[in-house]
C-alpha cells in the first residue's frame, strides 16, 4: 500500500503519487512510447513483477499511466502515459539537467542508449520540434526513432514505422561522445565509428539540436 505524507502541501501531495521508489522510472520508460508489460519489466532491472504491477495500478488511478492496445500483429495490450503522466515532461527535463551535475555512476551500471536519447530530446531547444526528418538510431543492438512534427518531438523505441530519411549507427561510447560534444560527427564518420545513411548535414543538425551540451530550453516538447 502506498504511504501518504498526509499533508496539504502540494509537493507532499505530488510525492504521495510519485515519490515511491521506481515510480518515476516507470514514467521515464513510458516517455519512450507505449510499452508491453514484459518490456517494461525487462528494462527496469531489479524491479520485481509484483512491484511493477502494483506501481502501474497505483499510477493508473491518477491517469499517470493508462492501458492501451499496441499497433501491429496481435494488437497486444500495453501501457502508455496518461494526460497526467505527459504533464510530467518538464519535471523529467529538470531531473535530467539536475542529474547531469552529479558524479558519474560506478562502472558496470546498467545503461541504455534509449536513456541518453530521451535526455537529449527532453533538453533540446524549442526549434527541435521542426526537425521533421524521420531518424532511426541504432546503438549496439538498440533501435529508436525520432521525428519532430512542428509541435513536439516524438521519440519511441523500435524501428521507424516508415522508411527513415536518416539512419545513424554507432557503438554506445561513440553515441555518448556525440551526445555530449566529445567527438564531432565528421570525426566519428571519418574514423568509421559512426555510419550515416542519408544527408550528412542532417546528421550534423541532429547532434547540434539534440546535444546534451545545449543550454536549458523552455520545456514541454
Amino acid at each position: 500500500m502506498t504511504r501518504s505524507y498526509e499533508q496539504t502541501c502540494r509537493i507532499a501531495r505530488a510525492l504521495d503519487v510519485l515519490g515511491e521508489r521506481w515510480t518515476l522510472l516507470i514514467v521515464r520508460e513510458l516517455a519512450l512510447g507505449p510499452r508491453r508489460y514484459g518490456d517494461l519489466l525487462a528494462d527496469l532491472p531489479g524491479m520485481g513483477t509484483s512491484l511493477l504491477a502494483a506501481r502501474l495500478r497505483h499510477l493508473e488511478r491518477y491517469d499517470v499511466v493508462r492501458r492501451t492496445v499496441l499497433p501491429g500483429p496481435g494488437r497486444a495490450a500495453g501501457y502508455e502515459l496518461g494526460a497526467r503522466g505527459t504533464a510530467l515532461t518538464p519535471l523529467l527535463a529538470s531531473l535530467v539537467e539536475w542529474g547531469g551535475g552529479l558524479a558519474p555512476p560506478p562502472p558496470g551500471s546498467f545503461d541504455r542508449a534509449a536513456w541518453t536519447m530521451l535526455a537529449m530530446r527532453l533538453t533540446a531547444p524549442g526549434e527541435a520540434v521542426d526537425f521533421d526528418t524521420v531518424t532511426e538510431i541504432a546503438v549496439d543492438g538498440e533501435t529508436l526513432w525520432l521525428q519532430g512534427d512542428g509541435e513536439r518531438v516524438r521519440l519511441e523505441t523500435g524501428p521507424a514505422p516508415v522508411k527513415p530519411g536518416l539512419r545513424l549507427t554507432s557503438g554506445r561510447a561513440t553515441f555518448q561522445a556525440l551526445a555530449t560534444g566529445g567527438v564531432t560527427v565528421d570525426d566519428a564518420m571519418a574514423s568509421g565509428e559512426l555510419a550515416v545513411q542519408g544527408d550528412a548535414d542532417r546528421a550534423r543538425l541532429f547532434f547540434d539540436l539534440f546535444s546534451l551540451t545545449n543550454p536549458s530550453p523552455a520545456h514541454g516538447h
